[in-house]
């Protein structure tokens, strides 16, 4: 190999790169300096992104020639990419999605032999080089390894994908025209700590940039902020902890106005205190920044600073005397067409996005951001948590070791030390300024020891103040007596409330608890977020919780095109290993449009919650969740009037009401005499107020039912002819003109006959199966074993009766399944009143010995022209057992179609429970259901067959068919691909249940 091994080395991190200092970008001019939100306004800035020549070597090891020199003649193809990019995306290498698998053998140091590498090259023009002065060239983001030269000298060599990499390229620089060429080695010992749940790209994924510094400058400097116990008076303290050339530096302080506040030229050997009076303070609610401008000698460093006081104290999180929850979310860098390479834009609209269903905390899950991340977290207001590029989870997917036993393989073994360190270094000496980082977490599932309190040490050394994050604390070898100074909250992943209970509150704890992972969000999930928050709010020293994930990680085949995205994921690029659609976990889509879930958190993590209703008087008690704000800085709030079929009478704006931080206040409705009578329910519905781009949107709400819903699809009671044969399979039922029919195959409808038109497409059937979502992965297994997926219906016995008000059909017998015993025993029994009306009416019985049931319907696959879809219930979002909170009780109507949830994984979507009647009809036909006991229905052009089989949403194939589920009920949902059992309460195992349902031919 003609390039020094330093890939393989783990005690080669870096050649030649420049101290770790804290991040900025100088400026020409003191005016730009305060005004300039974006980095690439300043003259001092030279953006290095754009098209680059590029030539992809399968193996670093076989490279024949130093190509990378300018003096190197020998020809060589290159083809154009961009910078950044992921060069996967760009037809080079393995796209590949693995979770916990390590991508390559375990053999650190040692990667694979055949090591693929990318030669990027680009030229700088550069006009003068002024003595004294020196260029800086940055990288934000490769991966995993890279070598740099410019011209003919060797520049340097990092690793650490996720962090900044300074060089200074002074001295190989010329006036004119100057070769750039850089090396990427896509695996290194870099990749043994960088075992992200994630896809693995490689490249130059983040910007690229040079700086010009003059002679005079400051090199690093820290700013701590602090506020008095009071809370009146705050101090900005700066620390100048590298200068060169100069001994003054003149400091301007700015209001978060942009008033002038102080300036004075400070010695740099001291520190500098500034004191403000009457600070306005920092939060996530009012992200008020201050900026401080330095200059020497004509350079200029921007730092917006927040006045906050965090702490841990009395075992629960402050900030600014006020005890907080995290309202947390996980936030990967991805984007499907351009992978783990995401621009400003990007950013700003996830952080727009996460403001809007009611986060307030983000987790850079799981390494450090760029700096313009946090510029916006800073500004936007969020509680961050900022994480070392630190993942070896790889380690317990070796074999015959102990899977989760072995998880401190790497932590605990001195030889990984020193990168351990050296990534939480990395992770904190550039951010260290940034208000919005309240803590730092030391890396991600890689067990527990020595590397890593080395690391925390170090951690706690830079930064003192700032409380420390580890969850995989709980997995150090308790038969040692570790140090835990350093960890300042116990974190889990995943547990169930039952086991937090258990473990940490039951006898006492005697240090705050954060999840830093919880509610698995992946498919059509999860579905028990209102269990843990019921939780956490009982419990102060419960500080936070931050959901798994953001958005949903895939490729997009289409990218490029004005074509509808074609998602892929793991598995589906000939990759091995992979975690197949694991990776599908995100609370919004790939491109960001929202799943279900996210408007299920945005409901339940409402900030303005009824707490107490008199429905006699109309007067209600609300209190305001939020931490620092009066309800008016924040929402609008709104009455909405329903009658009592559930339809919108009218809605008011309320103008007068106002709730002080974290107090409650009553508000008594004035009811007009014209709608209190046809009153039926009131929806108390707040939305986003003093913002132009989103004045409106709805951040949650509260239904109160004053009167109970009576259906009005009863037809007027008359007798109608009804005639009764009987067939060797079915039970024929002629009512006037129309006929249905009872199977004696299943004891269901297998037959509806009106207007001479055949309203189903085959039989209908009793079905326990319901298209598994991917929070079933783990039971589905038991489901799968009992052969719920091939469960038939089979009646034993069955008679007619008739009487003076009913024909009776009953039918006896049981659900089983192939080479299994019974799962349900069932008596079926079908009225066909003298009025025309069906009524069903069920007992059943499960099997004990059997799992717990996906569900229990009636399923009637239905000409396509039903298509009308009117209901009482749940609407107008989806909605299961624990996954109702952002549906609301009304009447609703839509066509079939819009009751798709389309999840890229096809899976069971689109219920709605707490059903009272509903309603289908085609131009000619209508049916309708109803039941004094609520029901769910699903209606659908995909059959569950499809749903289960289909592994992409755009191979589906819509169907001829309307497919009708009426539903006793389903399980739950839950969060189990990831998170625990799904409760009891919501497992369909009944031993006994009963269904009845009343069926008009209207």
């Amino acid at each position: 190999m003609i390039i020094p091994n330093y890939f393989e080395d783990l005690n080669r991190l870096s050649v030649n790169t420049m101290p770790r200092r804290n991040y900025y970008v100088p400026y020409s001019t003191a005016e730009a300096a305060k005004t300039s939100l974006n980095r690439r306004e300043s003259d001092l800035y030279v953006d290095l992104n754009g098209t680059w020549d590029f030539h992809y070597f399968d193996n670093v090891r076989l490279i024949d020639q130093e190509y990378w020199l300018a003096s190197n003649t020998s020809k060589l193809d290159y083809d154009s990419i961009p910078v950044p990019s992921c060069w996967q995306l760009h037809g080079y290498g393995q796209i590949q999605y693995t979770n916990t698998e390590y991508p390559i053998p375990y053999d650190p140091p040692f990667v694979p032999y055949d090591n693929p590498a990318g030669l990027y090259k680009r030229t700088l023009d550069i006009q003068t080089l002024e003595a004294g002065e020196s260029v800086h060239l940055n990288f934000e983001g490769v991966d995993s390894a890279f070598y740099v030269w410019v011209n003919d000298r060797f520049i340097g060599y990092s690793q650490i994908s996720h962090a900044n990499q300074e060089f200074d390229i002074t001295e190989a620089l010329h006036t004119g025209s100057n070769q750039l060429s850089v090396l990427v080695v896509q695996w290194s010992d870099g990749t043994y700590y960088e075992d992200q749940d994630k896809f693995r790209y490689s490249g130059i994924f983040r910007d690229v940039f040079l700086l010009k510094r003059q002679a005079k400058r400051i090199n690093h400097f820290k700013v701590t902020p602090d506020v008095t116990e009071d809370l009146q008076t705050a101090t900005v303290s700066l620390d100048i902890l590298d200068a060169l050339g100069t001994e003054q530096v003149t400091v301007s302080l700015f209001t978060p106005s942009g008033e002038l506040l102080e300036e004075r030229s400070i010695n740099i050997s001291e520190q500098a205190n500034f004191k403000i009076a009457q600070p306005d303070l920092w939060d996530a609610e009012h992200p008020n920044l201050y900026l401080l401008v330095l200059n020497v000698a004509g350079e200029y460093y921007r730092q917006e600073v927040g006045l906050r006081r965090v702490e841990i104290k009395d075992k629960q999180l402050f900030v600014n005397h006020q005890s907080i929850k995290l309202v947390g979310v996980n936030h990967h860098d991805t984007h499907p067409n351009t992978g783990a390479s995401v621009t400003v834009e990007n950013q700003i609209h996830d952080l727009e996005q996460m403001k809007l269903y009611n986060f307030n905390s983000v987790r850079t899950a799981h390494y450090p951001k760029t700096a313009e991340f946090y510029e916006l977290t800073d500004r936007m207001g969020f509680y961050v948590m900022s994480e070392a590029d630190v993942e070896t989870h790889g380690v317990v997917d070796l074999y015959g070791v102990g899977g989760n036993d072995n998880y401190n393989l790497m932590a605990d073994d001195p030889e990984f030390s020193k990168a351990f360190v050296d990534r939480m270094d990395a992770s904190i000496v550039p951010f260290i300024n940034y208000s919005s980082i309240i803590m730092w977490s030391a890396g991600n599932e890689s067990g527990y020891g020595i590397g890593i309190e080395d690391a925390l040490r170090h951690a706690r050394e830079l930064d003192p103040i700032r409380p420390l994050h580890y969850e995989a604390y709980w997995y150090r070898d308790r038969s040692i007596d570790f140090n835990d100074e350093f960890i300042d909250m116990y974190s889990r992943m995943y547990p169930s409330v039952t086991e937090i209970e258990e473990l940490y509150f039951n006898d006492g704890i005697d240090r705050p608890f954060i999840l830093c992972e919880y509610i698995h969000a992946m498919g059509n999930g999860p579905g028990d977020i209102k269990e843990y928050y019921d939780y956490m709010m009982t419990k102060p020293e419960f500080i936070g919780a931050f959901v798994w994930e953001w958005a949903d990680h895939s490729v997009n085949l289409t990218r490029g095109t004005d074509e509808e995205p074609v998602y892929r994921y793991g598995g589906d690029h000939g990759e091995y290993p992979h975690a197949g659609n694991f990776c599908m976990d995100g609370l919004v889509y790939p491109d960001r449009t929202p799943h279900t879930a996210v408007l299920e958190h945005r409901q339940i993590f409402r900030r303005i919650l009824l707490t107490e209703a008199d429905k006699t008087n109309l007067s209600f008690t609300f209190k305001n969740l939020y931490d620092f704000s009066y309800s008016s800085e924040k929402v609008s709030f709104a009455v909405e009037y329903y009658d009592v079929k559930g339809k919108l009478l009218e809605t008011k704006l309320i103008t007068d009401f106002d709730i002080a931080p974290q107090a409650e206040a009553t508000l008594a409705l004035d009811v007009p005499a014209t709608i209190k009578e046809a009153l039926g329910s009131v929806r108390f519905v707040t939305s986003i107020a003093n913002d132009p781009d989103y004045d409106g949107h709805e951040l949650g709400f509260d239904q109160v039912i004053l009167k109970e819903y009576e259906s009005d699809l009863i037809p007027v009671p008359s007798v109608k002819a009804i005639q009764v044969t009987e067939t060797l399979a079915d039970f024929v039922v002629t009512i006037g003109l129309d006929v249905v029919k009872f199977s004696k195959r299943n004891g269901a409808i297998s037959q509806i006959t009106r207007n001479e038109r055949d309203l189903l497409v085959s039989p209908g059937e009793w079905t326990i199966w319901r298209a598994p979502i991917d929070n079933d992965r783990n039971i589905k297994k038991e489901w799968y074993a009992a052969n719920y997926d091939r469960a038939q219906t089979r009646v034993h016995e069955f008679d007619y009766v008739e009487n003076a008000e009913a024909h009776i059909f009953t039918f006896r017998g049981v659900i089983n399944s192939v080479a299994r015993q019974e799962i349900i025993n069932f008596e079926i029994k079908w009225f066909v009143n003298q009025n025309g009306s069906i009524y069903l009416d069920m007992d059943a019985e499960k099997n004990p010995l059997m799992p717990f049931l996906p569900r229990f319907a009636l399923r009637l696959p239905m000409i396509s022209q039903m298509d009308k879809v009117s209901y009482y219930g749940n609407g107008p979002y989806e909605s299961y057992q624990d996954k109702h909170y952002a549906s609301y009780l009304g009447t609703f109507e839509g066509r079939v179609s819009d009751f798709y949830e389309p999840y890229v994984t096809p899976q069971e979507n689109g219920s709605h429970n707490f059903v009272k009647d509903l309603m289908l009809s085609s131009e000619k036909e209508r049916l309708g259901f109803t039941s004094e006991i609520p029901f769910s229905f699903n209606v659908s052009n995909y059959s569950t067959k499809q749903l289960t089989d289909v592994m992409h949403r755009d191979l589906l194939e819509i169907e001829d068919v309307t497919y009708l589920h009426l539903d006793v009920k389903q399980s739950g949902l839950g969060s189990n691909a990831c998170g625990p059992v799904l409760h009891e309460a919501f497992q369909f195992n009944d031993p006994q249940f009963t269904f009845g349902l009343s069926i008009f031919l209207l």
